[in-house]
């Protein structure tokens, strides 16, 4: 897999002829209608040419890791055709009570994520999150779980049936604006969380919105322990867009 960036005076054609791919090829993986107009910086996917003509159906071997987050409702035909370059799929998100029972998402819509992702050979990822009732980060529910063995047992067993009766295999958690007096906590649940996934083959990953400094101030970082969440973890996903974006335009031609 390739990512070009463009450049001024780019053309879909001119892309295209770089690495003896089809234009009409290259719009359909990048989700770009005629008059096929591109901007300055973008970032365009290079479909592999082994794949029968870019369709959805087929299946290649990615070089790098692909991923995204998927909520229950996801358009069918957005889930189908994006399934095609991912490794892996997020099924965003399952919650947690105070007392520690799971709340998986709508049924309907994560069967049918893990049943595409099944039917395209996409690894299906349970997400845990600390959401509450507002559909708000709740960093009271974090403290709870992190500061009682009993509840992370009670969530890591949940987890644990989930993944076994869904065929799961990986675990992200995100939790977002822990207290820093919750930070070594929170690596700890991390670390028994992965010991018990290991037993079943099961990889966890942990979500963390960017720094731009070691000692950066705000509650997205003040309670993460980078260094502690990256050894507890097999892997770390930056959510670099916790950065932000536009809907803008920018510099169209």
């Amino acid at each position: 897999m390739e990512i070009y960036v463009v450049k001024e005076g780019d053309t879909i054609d001119r892309i295209a002829a770089l690495y003896g791919a089809s234009p009409l090829n290259l719009a359909w993986a990048n989700q770009i209608e005629a008059p096929y107009r591109l901007a300055v910086g973008q970032a365009l996917f290079i479909p592999d040419q082994t794949i029968s003509g870019g369709r959805p159906g087929s299946r290649r071997r990615p070089r790098v890791w692909m991923g995204g987050y998927a909520y229950p409702w996801i358009d069918s035909q957005t889930l189908t055709e994006t399934c095609e370059y991912l490794t892996s799929i997020s099924v965003f998100s399952y919650g947690f009570t105070e007392a520690g029972e799971l709340i998986p998402p709508e049924a309907a819509g994560e069967q049918r994520i893990l049943d595409e992702a099944k039917r395209q050979g996409v690894m299906a990822e349970l997400v845990l999150t600390p959401l509450g009732t507002d559909g708000r980060f709740n960093n009271n529910l974090v403290s709870v779980l992190v500061r009682n063995l009993e509840i992370q047992q009670r969530v890591i067993r949940g987890i644990w049936q989930e993944v076994q009766q869904k065929g799961y295999g990986s675990v992200d958690v995100d939790f977002e604006y822990v207290l820093a007096s919750d930070r070594e906590l929170y690596v700890e649940f991390v670390r028994r969380l992965r010991t018990v996934m290991h037993v079943f083959g099961i990889r966890v990953t942990v979500a963390l919105a960017p720094k731009t400094s070691r000692d950066q101030k705000g509650l997205l970082y003040e309670g993460m322990d980078y260094r502690g969440l990256g050894e507890a973890a097999d892997s770390v996903l930056l959510m670099t867009y916790e950065w932000g974006y536009t809907y803008e335009p920018i510099g169209l031609w």
